[in-house]
């Protein structure tokens, strides 16, 4: 749980969830073009959307001046439902703030009528055409409420689904349990060199009781587990009428772009305490698989995504490791880039050799003709890309006095083989997360 006032100041946080080849084609996720909150001081990241923290409008522009989605690379207005801050919704929930944006979705505050509670809207786009999410939940739904695995309070709730009819078609909506901001936000506001050690402790403990709870219980795979995707969840409910309240005192500025249609800027909360919530099953896969296909933000993706063989639970497991590294150092451990930095699968590969180590004979003969591309016959390394050099953990790891419980973890996370990785449950007991001696 997030357990301070003093944002200037998380050294005196914690998450106290237990009290205790550039020919080869580059595919995934690229967040490096987004608006995302790696790239700008300006701009936070809710989950999958984007919160600006502040837009000065400049009245000289008028409307010329893009703001919010109108940022968005491909943004095309008439695709989102233009929701305007009032608007009752299904007869029960009325907008009160807009929270956040993204490439295929605006999120909202809303007071639900009915139960006199918060909560908060996903509206797609209406040429969102594949929705995981309402599967995700229809699997887990009789799980969540007759479970006792510690996880399930861990992952986000989905309380309602509808459809809406906009100007230019038919938009799903989400209902979820408001949350506030995620991990990625609170490190880019308030600790851009990394939360403390115990901090990311609690953190992880409670991502992976989330996990254990999706793989060995309702046997699902999250595939997109990054601080963007952690939410800080919310005890007191009613805390969010502050943000009610700021919008009568204070409205957010906005920009009318028709009769029909205003961009509103994201209102900001500061933190307040409150559990770990694993959010956003638009990726996820029921079933342990093997799956296939793209997943995972590019400087995410597990060795075996790159390989492009089959998957299941471990490449979630590759993302808390990495998860657990970036909440907690100021330098990635993989970029995904060369020195240039080029994006592609070659220097993806030649920066896990440089932490790892080369790859195990029984991993490249996973798929022979990709091996081909990147090894000779013998398992060597072509050089597509240097293997660049002082990218080991060791090296890159520059916070801890004592790293070898830390970094102990991480390589039990982070494995060529996703046969050999750990587990959530074995990571559970891991000596850096218990305190335990080895």
């Amino acid at each position: 749980m997030f357990a301070s006032d003093d944002y200037g100041n998380l050294a005196r946080t914690s998450f106290c969830i237990s009290n205790t080849a550039k020919h080869a084609s580059y595919q995934g996720k690229d967040t490096s073009g987004d608006n995302s909150a790696f790239q700008s001081e300006d701009v936070l990241a809710m989950g999958e959307h984007h919160i600006v923290v502040e837009v000065v409008l400049n009245p000289a522009t008028g409307n010329d001046q893009r703001v919010e989605e109108e940022e968005l690379p491909d943004y095309r207005a008439e695709r989102f439902y233009p929701v305007r801050l009032g608007e009752v919704f299904h007869n029960r929930y009325q907008i009160v703030a807009k929270l956040g944006f993204g490439s295929s979705s605006t999120t909202w505050l809303a007071r639900d009528l009915i139960a006199r509670q918060y909560v908060a809207l996903k509206v797609y786009v209406h040429t969102s055409s594949v929705h995981r999410e309402i599967p995700f939940y229809h699997h887990i739904a009789s799980r969540i409420a007759d479970s006792s695995h510690r996880g399930r309070n861990n992952t986000r709730r989905l309380l309602d689904s509808f459809e809406v009819n906009g100007p230019h078609g038919k938009h799903i909506i989400l209902v979820f349990e408001a949350a506030q901001m995620s991990l990625r936000d609170m490190r880019v506001v308030f600790r851009r060199d990394g939360f403390d050690e115990d901090f990311v402790k609690g953190a992880i403990i409670e991502l992976l009781q989330a996990s254990d709870f999706l793989h060995s219980e309702r046997e699902v795979g999250h595939t997109d587990i990054h601080p963007g995707n952690m939410l800080l969840g919310i005890y007191d409910n009613n805390l969010l009428k502050n943000l009610e309240e700021k919008e009568s005192t204070s409205p957010v500025p906005r920009k009318p772009v028709s009769s029909s249609r205003t961009i509103y800027l994201s209102r900001f909360m500061r933190p307040k305490e409150g559990p770990m919530l694993l959010s956003d099953f638009g990726e996820a896969r029921i079933g342990p698989g093997p799956h296939g296909g793209d997943i995972m933000p590019l400087e995410y993706r597990a060795p075996e995504t790159l390989l492009y063989v089959g998957w299941s639970y471990p490449v979630d497991i590759w993302s808390v490791g990495l998860t657990a590294w970036d909440l907690l150092e100021p330098k990635r451990l993989f970029t995904a880039r060369d020195e240039d930095g080029d994006l592609y699968d070659a220097a993806h590969f030649a920066q896990l050799i440089a932490a790892l180590g080369p790859p195990p004979p029984k991993f490249l003969a996973k798929n022979p003709s990709r091996k081909a591309d990147f090894w000779d016959a013998q398992g060597n390394w072509l050089g597509l890309a240097p293997i660049p050099e002082g990218r080991t953990m060791e090296a890159l790891e520059t916070r801890l006095e004592d790293n070898s419980g830390f970094l102990r973890f991480i390589r039990r996370a982070l494995t060529w083989m996703p046969e050999t990785r750990a587990t959530a449950k074995e990571l559970l007991q891991d000596t850096w997360l218990t305190g335990k001696k080895a």
